[in-house]
């Protein structure tokens, strides 16, 4: 870069005046790229390398999520045998990486195995209706076929009664409704939850305690939630819950055919043969 600062000389005694410096710009070609572009070269650098960040991370979220792809993927595919999709059902129902909702829209497909669904939803926690907890009882009360059958409605019942003893708002009209249910075991965890929901009101509590107190298949069940509403803690609440939820498995008409034929082997779900279990 050169200046040129000579000035003319003057025209009819009159005193001319200065020239402004003549500026000459290096080549473009010739310049660095900070003074081609100023600030912009330090935000183009910056925008790369968050790019490249987020690229990293979506690329880590994808690998670190790959047993999860795979099991949907199993578990979905029709062509899989049984045990396959059972199997993989059950990895997803214990896989901390799944989400409530994911989980949640997993147990509504009527077109799995039944025990896959049962062992989704079971894995169902208090979270599975806290986005909308009306619109979850309503499901839960109110939806028919054949995809609601009496176990899957219980099963899609507990996220309710854990969510209600930890203060969660509870929608009382379909709990009421299913208080009523033809199911017993239904009608006592329904009971249970309300009971949770409105302390100040005993009835349903009453009748809870009432139902324990009485000869009948359910009296152990209800014997467990009374437990459950009187615990002192909520570790003991849940404690309580998580046996009565053992309970519906080993007690519950719908619950046994489910798992029929089915028992756990090393770790995997395997097929029983039916003569071998009524031997056993």
């Amino acid at each position: 870069m050169s200046e040129s600062s000579s000035s003319p000389p003057p025209e009819n005694g009159k005193p001319a005046l200065p020239s402004l410096p003549v500026v000459t710009l290096e080549p473009w070609e010739q310049r660095s790229n900070l003074e081609k572009y100023g600030a912009f070269w330090y935000l183009a650098l910056g925008g790369l390398v968050i790019l490249a960040g987020l690229i990293l991370w979506f690329g880590w979220g994808v690998w670190s999520l790959r047993e999860v792809w795979r099991d949907v993927y199993v578990l979905h595919d029709p062509n899989r045998g049984v045990v396959e999709r059972v199997n993989a059902a059950d990895r997803l129902a214990r896989n901390p990486e799944t989400t409530e909702r994911q989980r949640y829209d997993i147990a509504i497909r009527r077109d799995l195995p039944d025990l896959a669904r049962y062992l989704i939803a079971e894995s169902l926690t208090a979270e599975a209706a806290t986005g909308d907890p009306r619109a979850y009882a309503m499901a839960v009360a109110r939806s028919e076929g054949d995809g609601w059958p009496a176990w899957f409605r219980l099963l899609m019942l507990r996220p309710l009664a854990y969510g209600s003893g930890a203060g969660e708002a509870i929608e009382p009209v379909p709990l009421r409704e299913l208080s009523e249910h033809d199911d017993p075991v239904i009608r006592l965890w329904a009971l249970y939850t309300l009971a949770e929901a409105s302390r100040y009101n005993r009835n349903e509590a009453n009748q809870l305690r009432d139902a324990a107190n009485q000869e009948s298949p359910e009296a152990g069940l209800a014997a467990v939630l009374v437990q459950a509403l009187d615990a002192e803690t909520d570790a003991e609440r849940i404690d309580r819950l998580d046996e009565a939820t053992r309970w519906v498995r080993r007690h519950h008409p719908g619950a046994l055919a489910v798992w029929f034929g089915w028992d756990r082997f090393e770790g995997e779900l395997v097929r029983v043969p039916v003569e071998v279990e009524a031997r056993e």
